[in-house]
């Protein structure tokens, strides 16, 4: 660059800083975006994609020892909130390292009554349909008609041999069958869970919480080992 394109843009800048100097607050606003918004935005998408690829990068590292959705709760509390319970007290458990993430999505709410049912509830059960497909879940916790929906299809781990016989003893009273509708066989698809012992660590409240692990689960030592951690097996 040349002296005299050098003073060229000392001038120019000298320029503009004296006529924001002249400005009040909203027309330096606006003076700035009109003229200065094509840099703005790139600058601001610049960011967003920084941000995005970094924030994938970073997630890319973490493998996932558990993936868990719980269906159709309430929060009851300000305090305790079910990512304590699963992914540090449940962590500490299995002594899972912490680069390995455990993942509770607990935001989804089902209905299968096609009167009730709404835009949002076909993207809801599209997107839960879709996790199932990519075998990206590893166990639903739900009331009693989703487990009974999932089940019929056939999509949870029989538990008889999930769990070990002295485990399946342990437990057999809150074991509860559903009914694959292809074949008409009953199996012990779900356990009940204790709904103010969920509550109460979880801080989430379902009506009579079942607990299911999908049969294409790709983690099923991780969920046999939350049954044995939630029962004290």
């Amino acid at each position: 660059m040349t002296p005299y394109e050098d003073k060229t843009l000392k001038d120019r800048l000298r320029e503009e800083k004296k006529k924001l100097k002249q400005m009040n607050l909203k027309d330096k606003l606006w003076y700035i975006w009109e003229y200065y918004k094509f840099p703005i935005i790139s600058v601001i998408v610049a960011v967003f994609l920084v941000i995005s690829i970094g924030s994938a990068v970073y997630n890319n590292r973490f493998e996932t020892a558990l993936n868990c959705v719980i269906l159709n709760s309430r929060v009851t509390s300000q305090t305790t909130v079910p990512e304590d319970y699963f992914d540090k007290e449940f962590r500490q458990y299995i002594k899972l390292p912490e680069d390995t993430k455990i993942e509770v999505d607990h935001s989804m709410t089902l209905t299968f009554d096609e009167s009730a049912m709404s835009d949002f509830t076909y993207a809801e059960l599209a997107k839960l349909s879709a996790m199932i497909s990519s075998k990206e879940l590893d166990v639903i916790i739900g009331r009693k008609d989703s487990i009974d929906h999932f089940g019929q299809m056939g999509g949870f781990t029989d538990l008889t041999q999930l769990l070990t016989p002295q485990e399946y003893e342990k437990v057999k009273d809150r074991i509860y069958f559903v009914t694959v509708e292809e074949t008409g066989e009953k199996v012990a698809g779900g356990i009940l869970l204790d709904e103010k012992d969920f509550t109460k660590r979880t801080g989430l409240s379902i009506d009579q919480p079942i607990l299911s692990v999908m049969t294409n689960s790709t983690h099923k030592d991780t969920a046999a080992a939350l049954i044995r951690y939630m029962f004290g097996l």
